[in-house]
């Protein structure tokens, strides 16, 4: 079996974590699919739903969030870049994706006041166009961190519970 790239995007308001998806942009690229191309929707699903589940219902998130990315990923080629698979790292022995901590941000009570952002010591948060914040690299928070959700007075970001960590850090993954 060949080891294929993972990834994590952020779809419908939680990080999913893809297999295969750099060599899926990678042979769109080279089919010559470009990012308006009234195939690459469903291009994007077909290929994605051959190593990963995408429930029914999430079709369209995903649609829209992968064509996204295609589009960041078609612009780096195009121009003689190559996007890579980010890796984030280890905590505790655990790869870092699998670790589910991580803010989530309520569109409905988020002010757009920035706070978040001017506190977190990394690139987790990004404006959206309507002022508002929202998580575009849940993996690049800080296990055990909650500076964020400290500094944002309308109460907008939860994050998970502290004891989660403690069954990672006693060497047993918590059940699902």
């Amino acid at each position: 079996m060949t080891n294929l790239s993972y990834r994590m995007i952020y779809i419908g308001g939680a990080p999913a974590g893809l297999l295969g998806l750099e060599e899926l942009y990678d042979e769109l690229f080279t089919a010559g699919l470009d990012p308006e191309h009234s195939d690459l929707p469903h291009a994007l699903i077909k290929g994605v739903r051959q190593h990963n589940f995408v429930p029914k219902p999430a079709i369209g998130e995903y649609q829209d969030v992968l064509i996204r990315e295609y589009k960041k990923y078609y612009h780096n080629r195009s121009g003689g870049k190559a996007l890579v698979a980010r890796d984030y790292g280890q905590w505790q022995g655990f790869p870092r994706e699998h670790i589910p901590w991580f803010p989530v941000v309520s569109a409905e009570l988020c002010n757009g006041c920035g706070k978040c952002i001017e506190v977190c010591p990394k690139e987790v948060f990004e404006t959206r166009e309507d002022g508002k914040v929202e998580v575009i690299e849940p993996f690049l928070c800080i296990v055990g961190c909650c500076f964020c959700k400290s500094a944002c007075d309308p109460k907008a970001i939860l994050m998970p519970d502290r004891s989660m960590l403690d069954q990672y850090i006693h060497g047993q993954r918590p059940s699902t």
